[in-house]
């Protein structure tokens, strides 16, 4: 399962977003506002949750994801996290004909994605991030297969900047580029850990 976790610390709440639907109504429980689209549980705001409010947590930290499934089994069933960023190699580059664009394929070492992107500095060989469809952007939208000049694109190779990773090491125009092969095919924020 994908699902989006942000830790708000002026108001002291943990934002856990499962779908991407607006709220129609909502149920209060203790310490918890339920976030519903018509019967379906889309969301929940978990209130003074006990985790540490001094961290900076980015995009799928397990602890708040532990946390935030822990603190919902009784009104969700959560069955493991699902990685939504990930490192992956570009297999293949191509040239969108009269556009800015490239028509890429990216793979994790298992997978293979065919991703449309922007990036000047794609290429053949890189190490970057992938934010596979369903992935939760920082600003809470969600990744969703898309068409861009005729193609078809499973995700969005990202920026630091896009993923609000703002450390001077990752402030550089264009998607990520990691160094290191060993991360292939792992959650991005392991490099981040290691290499910030």
């Amino acid at each position: 399962m994908k699902f989006f976790t942000r830790y708000v610390p002026n108001f002291y709440t943990l934002v856990v977003t499962f779908k991407n639907l607006p709220v129609t109504s909502t149920k209060s429980v203790p310490n918890c506002e339920l976030l519903y689209n018509e019967a379906e549980l889309i969301g929940a705001n978990l209130l003074q949750p006990k985790i540490d409010k001094h961290k900076t947590y980015y995009l799928e930290d397990a602890q708040l994801q532990a946390y935030a499934s822990k603190e919902l089994k009784k009104y969700i069933k959560i069955e493991g996290c699902e990685p939504q960023f990930l490192v992956v190699e570009v297999k293949q580059c191509e040239p969108i004909e009269g556009t800015h664009l490239s028509l890429c394929q990216v793979s994790d070492g298992v997978n293979t994605w065919q991703v449309v992107c922007g990036a000047s500095n794609v290429k053949t060989g890189l190490l970057t991030c992938l934010a596979t469809v369903g992935a939760f952007m920082p600003n809470g939208l969600q990744i969703s297969k898309g068409s861009l000049k005729g193609h078809d694109s499973f995700g969005m190779l990202c920026s630091a900047k896009e993923l609000q990773v703002f450390a001077a090491k990752w402030d550089k125009p264009g998607i990520i580029e990691v160094s290191q092969k060993k991360y292939m095919g792992k959650p991005i924020w392991e490099v981040f850990a290691n290499e910030i």
